[in-house]
């Protein structure tokens, strides 16, 4: 599932924006501030029924994000998927109203203009000058991923697909709930096929999570079939790493990792 060519324009926009700012540290990265600079006013207010709205009023912008949002980072990345729509789609969004569950949703079915908002967020909040060193020589994991999200200021799903879209890794973040796989994203590099089943295999950690109720299962030695087109599920050699989280939004996160030559 490799982005399309249209899926660039939001990367660089957001990169433009980034060297304009001579932003050289996460700590920099006050989307308030930014969205200010751009003559966008941002505000935290009540609201029902969504978490976060972005208007057009004679010209000019608007975003409101719910004042009781819980995690600091969803609130920002809600304010920057609706600063990607004022920046990206002038004349296709004159209000566009946002569910967390919209801003989470990485699937590459849902409509382009989403996929654009939730790209350019991913790139304004970690840009790749910054979130390449920071990933390079480290071990693939959410151990990782929840490192980056507290220096980063943003959510753990978002630095997994940031972590998807430029490691040199092959692997792939999987997405899946009611043992139904959702959605899935593969690094560059990732040079195998999924299985053609969307039932999600008995002996993956997906599986194990929403089985036993548990939140976080990690395994070396994960039969590769159990995930892999082509391969065996019983065989003890042919193996991949899965580390895998519960997510209240998602269901089961899975990251799937070809560690060794299988």
């Amino acid at each position: 599932m490799k982005p399309l060519a249209r899926f660039a324009i939001p990367v660089v926009k957001a990169r433009e924006l980034i060297a304009e700012l001579r932003i050289e540290d996460p700590s920099e990265i006050e989307i308030d501030l930014i969205a200010a600079h751009l003559g966008v006013m941002v505000q935290e207010t009540e609201m029902v029924g969504s978490d976060g709205r972005m208007m057009r009023i004679d010209g000019a912008a608007r975003i409101s994000v719910r004042k009781d949002i819980k995690f600091p980072g969803q609130k920002r990345f809600v304010i920057a998927h609706e600063l990607g729509h004022v920046l990206l789609h002038p004349k296709l969004r004159q209000i566009d109203e946002l569910s967390l569950s919209q801003a989470s949703n990485w699937s590459l079915n849902q409509e382009p203009e989403e996929i654009e908002a939730n790209l350019f967020a991913a790139e304004i909040l970690m840009p790749k000058s910054l979130f390449l060193p920071r990933i390079q020589g480290r071990e693939p994991g959410f151990a990782l991923f929840n490192e980056l999200a507290g220096e980063f200021g943003t959510t753990v799903t978002a630095v997994a697909i940031q972590f998807i879209r430029y490691t040199r890794e092959e692997c792939v973040l999987i997405a899946s709930r009611k043992g139904q796989r959702a959605w899935f994203h593969t690094s560059e590099a990732f040079s195998f096929r999924l299985r053609d089943e969307m039932e999600i295999h008995e002996f993956t950690c997906a599986h194990e999570l929403e089985s036993e109720g548990k939140n976080t299962v990690r395994g070396d030695d994960v039969p590769a079939g159990s995930w892999l087109k082509g391969y065996s599920t019983t065989d003890n050699m042919e193996c991949v790493t899965e580390d895998a989280i519960w997510s209240a939004r998602f269901g089961a996160l899975s990251l799937v990792w070809i560690k060794d030559d299988i």
